[in-house]
């Protein structure tokens, strides 16, 4: 085996190696070994070349090796623990090599010695090079590991998963780690995790050596930290790594506890830690954790929209070429960049080939990313309804994370794109059963609550969509970003100002909606501007809304979001006749042609307010007074109707044979109840159920509301008389 030249490049900078080598004695192993000697001489690397021997005394070759680099042979007289610490401290003060022969030859002692060393070998600047004639317990465990960030820095996430896994199975503490220091939550199934977290356990209870038990144990915190939303647990093992003073296990904590924070309301913190981890890692010659650090660091920069997001991306881009794994998050990050410019089709092969690229990478996102940038594509163009069924299918999919809310909320927001209100309804109830409050701050907290805004505005929901703006409150400055930044949906000013009109506030939320157009364009996000614009006008009036509706129409029209262009162009065309009812405190205020007229709160104006809301659509009566349909009943049942027409007919024999004026009475009672209880065409009666009584507490109340209006505004009454329709369905429908 001929060792790499980026061995000692790695060593020279403080982070060394351990290279085991199993091939018989002879002139092919001996060549290699000169070779790296003298690589490593030609480097001013200290070198110490020793042979193990079966009847060596305890420890043996570590006396030579000590002596050869000024060190006390005679220390190594205690635990090997103890005596991997002299060792290491002798190791630490200048760039060495130092190689031994035929450890399957040596003694126990020696060997343990050697376990302890080579897990401190990450932060001296040394090259260990160990050689056997058979595979030994260490050789085959640090051969695996060694093999996996081979692997991992290649981008074979998958492979090198797999050989920590083999290695972890072997006992190798350092393989407990997993993917070291990448990230946290990896693992989605619960049988694995537990293994996981079993391993992690089981490592530390063996109490290893310094730095490998921070390590173990920030990582173990890490992933505590994840599942159960605390800050705290990881900050302080984020200090005890500082204090280790080793870059390694730093590197790892930070990137870490950056995985840890991924919620919104950390986005500031994280992007400071990834600035250290860059630095940090860089220093210390850690490529891959150096390169994840800008990886994070840019969607950070995204999820504040930073105007150096796309610097930052490009950086990535060049840097991380020959690394498959992060090169799938720049993929996906490049998608989300393709969608804010308003280019769909090509977004969407983009995607494919991001599914493709994460696939191949063996990244556990890979399909929920697709999903994400296809509902995200589809819902812009006014196509969301056609994605429901396959939502309802993510939602369920086991490679989300337990605090995965926000496919639940897609859900609803798709079904109500689709015209499934009972469905989006029944979505929206799950993920607000126990109030928004309820819903973990995640990775992807904010685009949930960018669905239920969404949702909650369509049916009416006030109190969740009060609820929604407080928590969004904070984050008003933000955009829609999830903490992979592979999504955009604008400005959270548009989600505040959509909230604030469903809760009855339209000025409050008109200068929600203006910030938010003025943000999307800043963002250079096409689609959102187009429809923050096109919001606003809905939500203004008069000349202003319809010039806000040309420019949203003609943009969204360059750009292929005709569905919603077409929608909007409707809502513009109804402006002249459209009767806009909105409640101020105690009153409905009910515009119309430029008139405003004061209700109060009738209980027919609450109907006319959810019917000129959502024009054009047919909702029943019974949904309006919140009912629940049980059927009909009939006046008369089968049995009963059967008797009457049974004496009807021997009361008619009767006066056929002795006319009686007693029996014509009873005949001519018997029919006339009869005739009451038949409607048209013979058929029976119902007693009303609750749509019937529905339908016609509707249609009363909203008589009664227009009659109100009558007397103060009667063209407006006269308006709303022309385009309400009530019955069992009720509907708005002006021009």
């Amino acid at each position: 085996m001929r060792l790499p030249e980026s061995a000692f490049e790695q060593a020279e900078l403080g982070s060394g190696q351990l290279f085991a080598v199993t091939a018989p004695p002879g002139p092919e192993r001996t060549r290699d070994l000169v070779q790296a000697v003298e690589l490593a001489q030609a480097r001013g690397f200290a070198v110490v070349w020793t042979t193990c021997r079966a009847e060596a005394p305890p420890h043996w070759p570590w006396h030579a090796v000590l002596a050869s680099l000024g060190g006390d042979a005679a220390a190594l007289d205690a635990e090997p623990e103890v005596c991997a610490d002299k060792v290491v401290d002798v190791l630490a003060a200048a760039p060495a090599m130092v190689l031994v022969d035929d450890i399957d030859l040596a003694g126990e002692e020696t060997v343990r010695l050697l376990e302890a060393v080579v897990r401190q070998v990450h932060r001296l600047p040394v090259v260990i090079v160990v050689t056997a004639t058979r595979p030994t317990h260490l050789d085959e465990a640090r051969r695996l590991v060694d093999l996996a960030h081979a692997s991992l820095a290649a981008g074979r996430i998958t492979e090198a998963r797999d050989l920590l896994d083999q290695a972890a199975r072997d006992g190798d503490p350092e393989a407990a780690l997993g993917l070291p220091g990448m990230w946290v939550n990896k693992f989605r199934a619960r049988a694995d995790r537990a293994l996981t977290i079993a391993r992690l356990r089981e490592a530390l209870d063996r109490n290893p050596a310094e730095p490998l038990r921070t390590r173990l144990a920030t990582r173990l915190t890490a992933e505590h930290a994840y599942d159960r939303r605390e800050t705290a647990s990881v900050l302080e093992a984020l200090d005890r790594a500082r204090s280790t003073g080793d870059r390694l296990t730093l590197a790892e904590a930070l990137s870490l506890t950056h995985h840890a924070l991924w919620s919104p309301e950390h986005n500031a913190r994280r992007r400071e830690l990834a600035d250290e981890l860059i630095t940090v890692a860089s220093a210390a010659g850690l490529d891959l954790l150096a390169l994840s650090g800008l990886c994070r660091r840019t969607m950070d920069l995204f999820c504040l929209g930073d105007p150096h997001a796309e610097r930052s991306q490009a950086e990535l881009a060049r840097r991380a070429a020959h690394h498959p794994g992060l090169l799938f998050f720049h993929a996906a990050m490049d998608v989300m960049r393709t969608i804010r410019a308003g280019r769909f089709e090509e977004a969407e092969q983009k995607s494919l080939a991001c599914a493709k690229m994460g696939m191949e990478a063996g990244d556990v996102d890979a399909e929920t990313f697709h999903s994400t940038h296809l509902f995200a594509i589809r819902w812009l163009q006014g196509r969301g309804g056609e994605l429901v069924d396959l939502a309802e299918q993510v939602t369920h999919s086991p490679t989300l994370p337990d605090l995965e809310f926000s496919f639940e909320a897609a859900l609803a927001l798709l079904a109500l794109e689709a015209g499934q209100r009972d469905r989006a309804r029944s979505a929206l109830h799950r993920l607000t059963i126990n109030g928004l409050a309820a819903v973990p701050l995640s990775s992807t907290w904010i685009t949930c609550m960018f669905c239920v805004v969404h949702v909650a505005a369509a049916l009416q929901e006030a109190g969740i969509a009060r609820e929604a703006y407080d928590l969004l409150l904070p984050f008003a400055d933000q955009p829609v970003v999830p903490a992979t930044a592979i999504v955009c949906f604008g400005s959270t000013e548009l989600l505040l100002g959509i909230a604030a009109t469903t809760f009855g506030e339209p000025e409050k939320a008109v200068g929600h909606l203006e910030r938010a157009v003025t943000t999307n364009i800043r963002l250079g996000n096409l689609p959102m501007t187009a429809y923050a614009r096109a919001t606003l006008a809905q939500t203004v009036k008069g000349e202003r809304a319809r010039a806000l509706f040309d420019v949203a129409i003609n943009d969204a029209t360059a750009i292929g979001m005709t569905a919603r262009a077409q929608a909007w162009a409707r809502h513009r065309d109804g402006l002249a006749d459209r009767v806009v009812i909105r409640k101020e405190n105690v009153w409905w205020v009910v515009s119309h042609h430029g008139r405003e007229t004061r209700v109060e709160d009738l209980v027919g104006m609450r109907y006319l307010a959810r019917l000129v809301a959502d024009p054009g659509t047919e909702i029943p009566a019974l949904e309006l007074v919140g009912g629940q349909d049980s059927g009909n009943q009939p006046v008369l049942d089968p049995v009963a109707r059967a008797a009457y027409l049974t004496r009807i007919r021997d009361l008619r024999a009767q006066l056929d044979d002795s006319p009686s004026p007693r029996v014509e009475a009873e005949l001519e009672a018997l029919l006339s109840h009869l005739e009451r209880e038949t409607g048209m065409g013979g058929r029976g009666r119902n007693f009303a159920g609750p749509a019937e009584r529905a339908r016609t507490a509707v249609r009363k109340a909203i008589r009664r509301a227009i009659d109100t209006i009558a007397s103060t505004e009667q063209s407006t009454a006269d308006a709303l008389r022309d385009t309400v329709t009530t019955g069992y369905r009720c509907s708005y429908k002006p021009g």
